[in-house]
């Protein structure tokens, strides 16, 4: 489609360029500009007006942007020239590149003479694997670049230039300033996609951005662990290698952030021990996820399994992994994400015999395929009705109490329940 609305552009006198990373990933891994590929392009030379009169014969486009116009139209995303008095149709190509941010990601290809305009050794650049500004204002003009930049040279295995590194360094307080949700979305491209977001991490940190963003991350660096349980170190080296553990195709964003913040309350447990650090644990990241994200349903699940990532461990070392405790767990956590937590907790570490715990995951999950279908409560409220009861207060804790006998394998019918409720009417007021 680029072709055909490129021919349109030139026949008004204008240029269209594909621009960003569908010319830089064609010249670092050959990967062809198709019409399957989201595909940055920009335009010289014409209206606002034009442009929108040519894209009604392609079909339906969207405008969005509030400070700049961007058109979306199937797989393309169009942007116009600007200055910072905003749009300029009659920019030159030199000025416009400077509003791109590192020089891998200013090239300008013409796909109707096959030619790329490279003004700043763009493909230089991606031969040596580093990354250098084009312009340092306005690559600073969106500070959500200075997170950015550390995503791609993590997802791409490339170094920082040492110029960029100390603008990156020197600003990335700046960071503070953008929309939650634009500082989440970097964030979860590094936890869910990247192959070692532990790399990531150590960038992040060497340009002072987990002392910004993750401050008691950052803190826990100083927190040194059993050498004969932890022989890799402190808490921050541990939680960076659990996060390597999970392939990509394992993770999803509840499990990478859990096991991101499920030491963090080691920082004011350290001198009990760390008795009590999940709870810890679990507060402090209530306390701070907010200014990542409000997905309340992330939140509940994430907070769920920093508090009970050790549960799996306590349960093997007390001798009760079995089929009650097993559903008593299940009720408050999600087994199968849990033991996820877990296998990356206790692979994330430098000890080198783990298969104790290993074949604890194994043992685990086998009882909960067992017990799974056994977790839905026998008795309900309609039960209760039947039996003579009234709707009221009492209903929540009769039903809580013989949920509890269920789980408890106490009884396996309604009418077991029923016999016990004659029985223990006393017990369940008190």
């Amino acid at each position: 489609m680029y072709i055909e609305l490129a021919k349109e552009i030139k026949k008004i006198n204008g240029c269209l360029y594909i621009v960003g990373g569908a010319v830089r990933d064609f010249f670092l891994y050959n990967k062809p500009m198709d019409e399957n590929s989201n595909i940055d392009i920009e335009i010289l030379g014409v209206s606002p007006e034009q442009i929108e009169k040519i894209l009604n014969n392609f079909g339906r486009w969207k405008l969005v942007g509030t400070l700049y116009k961007v058109y979306l139209i199937n797989n393309l995303e169009i942007t116009l020239p600007r200055d910072e008095n905003g749009f300029n149709p009659s920019l030159k190509i030199e000025t416009s590149i400077l509003n791109r941010d590192l020089t891998i990601n200013s090239l300008y290809y013409n796909p109707l003479t096959d030619q790329t305009i490279d003004l700043y050794r763009g493909k230089l650049d991606l031969e040596n694997k580093v990354l250098y500004y084009v312009d340092r204002e306005t690559f600073l003009e969106d500070p959500l670049r200075l997170f950015r930049t550390i995503e791609l040279a993590g997802r791409l295995d490339f170094e920082l230039s040492e110029d960029l590194k100390k603008l990156i360094s020197t600003n990335f307080h700046l960071i503070q300033s953008i929309p939650k949700e634009r500082i989440m979305g970097e964030l979860e491209k590094i936890l869910l996609n990247h192959k070692k977001p532990s790399k990531t991490f150590r960038l992040l940190d060497d340009t002072g951005g987990v002392e910004i963003l993750f401050p008691n991350l950052y803190r826990s660096k100083k927190v040194i662990q059993d050498k004969i349980f932890h022989p890799e170190g402190d808490v921050f080296t541990h939680t960076l290698m659990t996060l390597d553990v999970l392939k990509p195709s394992e993770r999803t964003i509840e499990l990478m952030i859990a096991l991101l913040f499920h030491d963090i309350g080691k920082n004011i447990t350290q001198d009990t021990h760390f008795k009590g650090h999940t709870k810890a644990s679990r507060d402090m990241f209530l306390d701070l996820i907010d200014k990542f994200t409000n997905n309340k349903k992330l939140i509940s699940s994430a907070a769920d399994l920093i508090f009970y990532h050790v549960s799996p461990l306590i349960l093997m070392l007390n001798n009760k992994v079995n089929k009650v405790t097993i559903r008593k767990l299940a009720v408050k956590v999600s087994i199968p994400k849990l033991l996820k937590v877990y296998e990356a907790d206790v692979l994330g570490r430098g000890r080198l015999d783990n298969s104790e715990e290993l074949e604890n995951i194994k043992k685990i999950d086998s009882i909960y395929h067992e017990i799974k279908d056994d977790l839905t409560p026998l008795v309900n409220g309609r039960h209760l009705l039947s039996w003579g009861y009234k709707s009221g207060k009492e209903f929540k804790k009769i039903l809580n109490y013989l949920y509890r006998l269920q789980l408890e394998e106490k009884f396996v019918s309604v009418e077991e329940a029923r016999e016990i409720i004659r029985c223990r009417e006393p017990k369940i007021k008190n």
